[in-house]
């Protein structure tokens, strides 16, 4: 007697086979992910540092080297003198950065990030940090710190703002005297400023009549300008003809002058021929007057006629100067 085989089991035994090595192989590839993002499979080596405080610390906590992560903390524990001690595991290939003047530190990546250990690199020629050796560890300020000390520095600033302003509410200070009076200045300004308006006006109106009177004379200097205009073409043509008569004036006047000149050397001619003569024409006028005073004398002395005639006067001659 035969039995029937379902189709659906045949070849059971295989799909199970292949089943069971595809999930093998899942898991494995799930644990190589796990120790790879774990660094179980590198070499590692580790190091040491103590804090004052646990806080911030946890377990797993990466490690980083300039931005790059290079291990994790391995453990945390409290020792005898109540400090905690941490230990990092560092893989093997970044230990030739890591030595003996670099320098541990807790920090936040951004402002709100998570918490890390970030390791500074040594300088050269400093001696390499090696498996168990500690490092040295800088404490920073958490968020909590670094808000308390802020706010121990903003409440002396606050306590100044209240003052200014509790200075500036008060109505009997400076500040609200000083508005009171601006508040006054201003009510007067704008009584100011309608006078200085009425002013304008006034202004504009005088000028106004300034601006006609100053078109009137200005006609009136253009009329007369106009009536002084043919007394001008007068005077022009009178200096023209008097500019053209002025050419032979001087040449009458130099002739005039040369015949003066010529008559005055002629005269200096005649008065120098004239003054030798001059003394011996006087001497012989004296002696002639001298012998005619002698012979009226003698005349008189006759007589009937010495006592009718009346004494004649006698003329006195001055001798005269021969030299004159």
């Amino acid at each position: 007697m035969s039995i029937e085989e379902d189709s659906r089991f045949r070849h059971l035994e295989k799909k199970i086979g292949i089943f069971a090595v595809v999930a093998t192989l899942g898991f494995l590839a799930v644990v190589i992910f796990i120790g790879v993002d774990k660094d179980m499979f590198t070499q590692k080596y580790l190091l040491k540092f103590s804090a004052d405080r646990g806080t911030g610390f946890s377990r797993g906590m990466p490690v980083k080297l300039s931005g790059f992560r290079i291990g994790r903390i391995n453990s945390i524990s409290l020792n005898e003198q109540a400090k905690v001690d941490i230990e990092i595991q560092i893989e093997k290939k970044y230990q030739k950065w890591i030595k003996s003047d670099s320098v541990a530190k807790l920090v936040k990546e951004g402002m709100i990030g998570d918490s890390i250990i970030e390791v500074s690199v040594g300088k050269a020629g400093s001696e390499v940090l090696n498996d168990g050796a500690f490092i040295t560890f800088e404490n920073t300020k958490g968020l909590e710190e670094i808000a308390n000390d802020i706010a121990e520095r903003v409440k002396p600033v606050l306590i100044e703002v209240k003052e200014i302003i509790n200075y500036v509410n008060d109505p009997n200070g400076d500040i609200k005297q000083s508005m009171k009076n601006i508040r006054e200045i201003t009510t007067d300004l704008h009584g100011t400023r309608e006078k200085i308006d009425e002013l304008m006006v006034e202004s504009r109106l005088k000028v106004g009549r300034i601006s006609s009177d100053a078109e009137t004379l200005m006609r009136d200097a253009g009329v007369r300008i106009k009536a002084i205009d043919p007394v001008l073409e007068k005077a022009d043509r009178s200096v023209a003809a008097f500019e053209q008569k002025l050419p032979k004036l001087l040449e009458k006047a130099a002739t005039t002058m040369d015949n003066l000149e010529k008559t005055s050397s002629n005269l200096e001619k005649i008065t120098g021929k004239a003054l030798p003569k001059t003394p011996v024409l006087l001497n012989s006028a004296e002696d002639a007057l001298h012998r005619a005073n002698k012979a009226i004398d003698a005349v008189m002395d006759i007589w009937p006629l010495k006592s009718s005639a009346p004494a004649p006067n006698e003329i006195d001659f001055v001798p005269g100067d021969s030299h004159e």
